[in-house]
């Protein structure tokens, strides 16, 4: 249940920047290009361990989505830019929640008794 809401909330996160930076972006200080390859493109180096289900890139996207949360904050002070801000804020926040709670769950190191 929580990988499939992993991928789930990835898919969110990921397809809706795109759109957003691609066609409904208001601001055109900064080419959709660059834009696109600095914000989406790290989306794309942990997709493979995700559908694979590798739980070592579980652990490590934990660590990697609180970017995008910081990103979202900021997009969130704009007010062009709030509705992509909203969705990065809601997605890295299901993905933290529900990834951590995928590597709780199939954790096979074994427990230290007290």
């Amino acid at each position: 249940m929580y990988y499939k809401l992993t991928l789930i909330s990835y898919f969110i996160l990921l397809f809706g920047q795109v759109v957003w930076i691609g066609w409904l972006n208001p601001v055109t200080i900064i080419p959709k290009s660059v834009t696109l390859l600095f914000i989406v493109a790290p989306l794309l180096f942990p997709l493979r361990g995700l559908l694979n289900a590798r739980f070592h890139t579980f652990k490590q996207v934990t660590l990697f989505i609180w970017v995008y949360f910081t990103i979202g904050i900021w997009n969130c002070a704009s007010a062009t830019q709030w509705p992509l801000g909203t969705l990065q804020v809601t997605a890295s926040l299901i993905i933290f929640i529900s990834t951590v709670m995928h590597c709780r769950r199939h954790d096979t190191r074994p427990k230290k008794e007290v």
